[in-house]
């Protein structure tokens, strides 16, 4: 019985039920995009590092928290409904600042008012962050295998939409009114009007029936397969996957991570902040640009395409165009064409690496703790990340600033080549076998 549910999951031809479980995700990763947006892009009229560095500490906070709270209690969409109560109420309070700061004039950098809005903030980044494993848990527990990983690969690029539409509602906001208070306002009703579409969607979801196995729960996970459909298509399934114990598997994810995580933070959201601060909103909406792109490409792909060729042309692809970037870093000044140009196609490269993590996230790593391991993955770009931020802070050469982002990328490229000749594949593998529940010998 264990298996046959799984199998059914595996196995169902799309319903209407998938399509609600997409729009979720989707929506899901589009608040992400967006409200862990709003921070970056009012840095430069703030101009306090806290207000950087709070969100990257909530960030890590939620990473840890929610998805423990997920595996070993409430499971998925329980979990979904504490984490949008926790954005919803971030995104009300930075509303209701904005409200009040122009209506009564008092600037953001008011101490009590900067401290609120950090909070509210804050209260955002630890909702939209905490959810972020739960959904590549979610999602890959509960697609059937034929499209499973294309929706972890198209839902998670909803993450560079929201970002991108962030950083165009400000554009437009600035080019109107040029007021931080009203792109604040703006930001964060684009952030609520996304909440209330996630919430009649969310409503309707079943739990993942794969968490429910996982606990005990047969009964609930009978009940909750009958409504992905009956309709069953029959699969060709890899089960051969290479033994490979978990901490290796973990420690790629580590590389890739930091490697990806860093380095899209590091050129699309910073490098304006230090050193172009004037073209700042802009840089974030050509970045995200080239990812959006690069996400839908990458989900028309990925089904043609083994997963560690994928891998290693993702961060091989991101290394070269780095150097590219290194190159002509003391020259952009007088050329910032060329600099959007290949910041669009390093972007890109980061995508298809994003691309990967989100396949190999959920896909290797073991049911009972999933959510958690996944939150423990990120761990380390996380922390990484507020160590880089604040010493980046200090680099007076853009120089120094792209070759460090140049080692980062060498670091995931290093990662994806072991990975190639010691790792696996995990398309069309189940999940119970691409994870180690079920050990099956076997090379791929």
């Amino acid at each position: 019985m264990y298996m046959q549910i799984p199998d059914k999951v595996d196995k169902v031809a799309w319903s209407r039920t998938h399509s609600l479980l997409l729009a979720s995700l989707a929506l899901g990763f589009f608040m992400w995009g967006t409200i862990s947006t709003i921070a970056p892009l009012l840095y430069p009229s703030v101009n306090y590092l806290f207000f950087i560095l709070a969100p990257i500490i909530a960030t890590l906070t939620g990473n840890i928290v929610f998805p423990l709270l997920s595996d070993r209690i409430y499971g998925r969409k329980k979990t979904f409904m504490i984490t949008m109560g926790m954005y919803g109420i971030g995104s009300l309070m930075i509303a209701s600042l904005a409200v009040f700061s122009q209506l009564t004039g008092t600037p953001l950098t008011y101490t009590p008012v900067l401290y609120l809005l950090t909070i509210g903030i804050v209260l955002g980044v630890l909702g939209v962050e905490g959810e972020v494993p739960v959904m590549l848990s979610y999602a890959a527990e509960m697609m059937p295998l034929r499209r499973r990983d294309q929706v972890l690969v198209l839902a998670p690029n909803f993450d560079n939409v929201g970002a991108m539409v962030a950083s165009a509602v400000v554009l437009v906001t600035s080019a109107v009114a040029d007021s931080a208070v009203i792109d604040l306002l703006a930001l964060s009703i684009t952030a609520l009007v996304g909440l209330a579409f996630l919430i009649i969607v969310r409503l309707k979801l079943p739990e993942s029936v794969r968490w429910l196995l996982e606990k005990g729960r047969v009964e609930n996970a009978e009940k909750e397969v009958t409504k992905l459909g009956n309709k069953i298509q029959e699969l060709n399934e890899n089960k051969s996957v290479r033994p490979l114990n978990l901490l290796s598997r973990y420690w790629f994810l580590v590389a890739i991570a930091i490697s990806q995580y860093l380095t899209y933070g590091l050129m699309a959201f910073y490098i304006g902040d230090f050193y172009f601060p004037n073209l700042e909103n802009l840089i974030v909406f050509v970045a995200n640009v080239g990812a959006s792109v690069a996400g839908f490409i990458a989900a028309m792909a990925i089904n043609k395409i083994k997963s560690r060729k994928f891998s290693l042309f993702s961060f091989m692809g991101g290394t070269i165009t780095i150097l590219g970037i290194l190159a002509t870093i003391n020259i952009i000044s007088k050329n910032m064409e060329l600099f959007y140009g290949l910041l669009m196609l390093n972007m890109a490269f980061s995508e298809f690496g994003w691309a990967v993590r989100t396949i190999y996230e959920p896909l290797i790593l073991p049911t009972r703790n999933r959510a958690f391991l996944i939150g423990l993955v990120r761990v380390f770009p996380i922390t990484l990340s507020t160590v880089s931020v604040y010493f980046a802070s200090f680099l007076n050469s853009p120089f120094d600033y792209v070759l460090y982002n140049t080692v980062l990328w060498a670091l995931g490229a290093i990662a994806s080549l072991t990975w190639f000749f010691k790792g696996f594949d995990v398309n069309m593998t189940p999940i119970e076998f691409s994870s180690g529940t079920i050990a099956e010998k076997g090379t791929t």
